[in-house]
Order: C-alpha cells, then sequence, then structure tokens
C-alpha cells in the first residue's frame, strides 16, 4: 500500500509538471535546434570542459610525479682546506723505510681540497608521492565545484536562448498573419470595386467614388509590401536564433495561452548564488586545516662522481611540514570568507525576493494581456456586421463609398489590432516562461 501510495504521489507530481510544460514543449525541437547552432552556447560547452579537465588535474595531484636532473659543476678557487697528511705519516713512513731497509712506503704531500666540487655531476631520478595533503582534497573538491557553476551558467544561458526562440517565432507568426489581413482587406475592396464598376455602369454611382476605392485599394497594397518585408526581417531573425536554413515548421498552438497551467521552478541564478557560496566555505575549510601536518615521501636514484665516474647511489626522505605561526593570516582570510559568504546570502535574499517580484509582475502582466484580447471577440464581430450592412446598404445606394471605406478601415485595423493582442499575449507568456523557469532545461 505504501508503494502504491507513493507512485500514485509522484504520477501526480509528474502529471502537474507536465501540464504546466505541454505548450512549452512544443517548443522543444525549435529550441534543441538553437541551442545546437547557437555559437555562444558552443563557447559555453568549452568552458565546462575546461573545467572539467582542471578537476582532472586536481585527482592526478593525488598520484605521484617523477623528474629527471642532473648537475655539472665546473670551479676554481673560492674557500679551501689545508690536510697536512704528508707532515702526519712522512715521518712513519721513514721509520717503517729504515726498519725494513726498503722504500715501500713512499713520502707523501700535503693536501689542499677546494670547497667548490671541479669537474663534478650529479645526476638523478626523483620520484615524488603526497601522503597527506588537506590542501589537495580541497582543492579537488573547489575545481568539482566550478565544474557545476559552469553547468549552472550553461543552463541560464539556455533559458534566454529559449525564450528569444518563442518571441522571434510569435514575432514571424504574427507578421505572416497580418499579411494574411491585408490580402482579406484587398478582396473586400476588389469586390467593393467591382459593385462600383456595376453601379457606375447603371448610372447608380460616380465616377469619383471608383477613384476613392482605388486609392483605398493602393493603400492597402502598400501595407502588405510592408508587411511582407517586416515577414522576411522576422523570418531572417528567427533563422539567425535558431539555425534554421529553410521555413520553420508551424506549431500548433490554442488560441490563446493557460494562465493556470504556470507553474514555476527553479531558476538558475539562485542555483548559481548557491553554489558560489558553496564554493566559498571550501576556502573557511581549507583555513580550518592551517594546522593540519602535511606529509609527504620522496626517493632519488641516481649518480654524482668527479671526471664522470659512476658512483650509484639512493636516497630516501620524508617531508613533513607543520605551520606553528603566520601571524593571525589565516584567521583574516578565514573572516574575510565567512564575511564573502554573508554578503553571498544576503544577494541571494534580494535576487530571489527580484525573481518573486518579476513572477507576480509577469503573470500579472500575462493575464491582463489574455483580457484584453478577449475584448476583441465581441469587437470584431461588430466590425464585421457593420461592414456588411454598409456595403449591402451601398449596392442598394442608400449608403456612401466614404461609409463603405470607413466600415472597411475598421475592420482591417480590428483585426489588426487583435492581432496584435494576442501576439502581446503570446510574447507575455513567453517571458513568462522564462520568468517562472518552466522549460525544462537540459
Amino acid at each position: 500500500m505504501r508503494n502504491i501510495l507513493l507512485i500514485f504521489y509522484i504520477h501526480c507530481i509528474i502529471s502537474n509538471i507536465s501540464q504546466s510544460v505541454a505548450v512549452a514543449q512544443d517548443f522543444t525541437q525549435l529550441i534543441r535546434q538553437s541551442w545546437a547552432h547557437n555559437d555562444q552556447l558552443k563557447a559555453k560547452s568549452f568552458e565546462i570542459e575546461k573545467a572539467d579537465l582542471n578537476f582532472r588535474e586536481a585527482k592526478a595531484m593525488y598520484g605521484p610525479t617523477i623528474t629527471f636532473g642532473t648537475q655539472y659543476t665546473l670551479a676554481s678557487g673560492g674557500r679551501s682546506i689545508d690536510f697536512p697528511v704528508g707532515d702526519l705519516l712522512n715521518p712513519v713512513y721513514s721509520t717503517l723505510n729504515k726498519i725494513t731497509a726498503a722504500n715501500s712506503f713512499p713520502q707523501i704531500e700535503n693536501v689542499n681540497t677546494q670547497f667548490l666540487p671541479n669537474n663534478f655531476y650529479d645526476a638523478k631520478i626523483r620520484i615524488s608521492q603526497p601522503i597527506y595533503y588537506p590542501d589537495l582534497a580541497i582543492n579537488k573538491q573547489l575545481k568539482l565545484e566550478a565544474v557545476q557553476m559552469e553547468k549552472l551558467e550553461l543552463k541560464a544561458f539556455k533559458r534566454i536562448i529559449s525564450r528569444d526562440v518563442m518571441i522571434a517565432y510569435f514575432q514571424w507568426e504574427t507578421s505572416g498573419r497580418a499579411i494574411e489581413i491585408f490580402k482579406a482587406a484587398d478582396t473586400l475592396l476588389m469586390e467593393a470595386r467591382r459593385t462600383t464598376q456595376s453601379m457606375i455602369r447603371n448610372g447608380i454611382a460616380l465616377p469619383s467614388a471608383l477613384a476613392r476605392i482605388e486609392n483605398q485599394m493602393a493603400s492597402v497594397q502598400a501595407q502588405q509590401i510592408e508587411a511582407t518585408s517586416n515577414h522576411q526581417n522576422a523570418l531572417s531573425y528567427l533563422r539567425f536564433v535558431t539555425g534554421v536554413t529553410g521555413v520553420p515548421d508551424k506549431i500548433s498552438l490554442p488560441e490563446l495561452p493557460d494562465l493556470s497551467s504556470l507553474i514555476p521552478g527553479q531558476r538558475e541564478e539562485l542555483e548559481q548564488i548557491s553554489q558560489g557560496i558553496k564554493m566559498k566555505s571550501l576556502a573557511i575549510n581549507k583555513e580550518n586545516k592551517f594546522y593540519t601536518p602535511r606529509l609527504g615521501v620522496q626517493l632519488d636514484g641516481g649518480s654524482q662522481a668527479f671526471d664522470f665516474g659512476f658512483q650509484p647511489y639512493t636516497l630516501l626522505g620524508i617531508n613533513l611540514e607543520v605551520n606553528i605561526f603566520d601571524n593571525k593570516r589565516h584567521q583574516y582570510r578565514k573572516d574575510a570568507s565567512k564575511a564573502d559568504i554573508q554578503a553571498s546570502e544576503w544577494q541571494k535574499s534580494y535576487v530571489s525576493d527580484q525573481i518573486d517580484l518579476q513572477s507576480t509582475i509577469s503573470k500579472q502582466n500575462l493575464s491582463s494581456a489574455i483580457e484584453q484580447v478577449q475584448t476583441f471577440k465581441i469587437r470584431i464581430g461588430a466590425v464585421d456586421k457593420l461592414y456588411k450592412e454598409v456595403f449591402q446598404k451601398y449596392k442598394e445606394g442608400t449608403s456612401t463609398y466614404l461609409e463603405l471605406v470607413d466600415a472597411q478601415t475598421q475592420v482591417t485595423q480590428m483585426k489588426l489590432q487583435y492581432l496584435m493582442a494576442k501576439q502581446n499575449a503570446w510574447m507575455k507568456w513567453a517571458e513568462c516562461v522564462y520568468t517562472l523557469a518552466i522549460f525544462p532545461i537540459e
């Protein structure tokens, strides 16, 4: 029973999350394509790779290092020592020669030895192995946290790109629909022109009415040309953002976004500050180990001799280092790190409040934009009805061409305002998706 309840609880959570990102996930393919083609994002990916390589370097510091070194010296002069070996041994050698009646023990000279080695070399291979170095563990953890920081920065940049892709798509789609509105207006005017021409032939209307309608048609065509240019510019920007070479596929979206399905997620900015605090706490941990001994071992194997002789040797050394006194410098560094963490905590609180404010404002803006769009439904129906009535009266000769042109202009302007209101609502939705961190970032 406990497992069943757990599965049901997880299913409810997943259902709520899927509802909140259902519309946003329609942009998944387009956004992923933009991630794959964004040069700045590629540069940040190399920053992650660099941080990961730094982490591997920190791990490698636990292993041994092997170095080869040699030294050759030529010397002349300097300090020396006199050793009177001849004065000490020659009397003894003379007595021995007399006793043995032979010259088996020759006379020797006193020795003068220089301190500086002349024609001397020392060649060795050194193996160093750290045994206990607390700084290595802290450095490794710091590099690991740096990798996570770079990943969070990458996710934050991906979220910005996802917002830009959505906004660029809405601009492109809206500009395309604006062209359709102008085409529909041109169709209405063409019908009005045909009707006017028929009325002129029947003596019901004057040629000035036809000239006024044709002038309005030219104005609509000029607006259509401008809308076409805007549509091409929007497509160029969408291609730049997403890396799409052709025309992107249309995304099936509802008439208006759903405000009730917006479930906030976790913004990367807060995670970055938390990660920074975690990294700064490692500096305190490092200073806490100031008095901890550092232990290492090294082994030298080589040869040293005069006149390029061969005299092999081995030397094993153990290094022990303990900090005793530094005039409280490490304590000051520790206190500075604590102050830095406190500053970051307050910064995190401020950023959290700022994000909450942005979320509240974005949701309110979206709600207001949706309500504004809904007011256009009645207004569009009213102007459509008005145009049909005026056009019918115009054909009957009871309405002037000025009233007809004015009714047509109202229809076109109302549809354009409705289109811009819907675009504004969807752009507010994109901003809300970004602010609330709804779109899932890989």
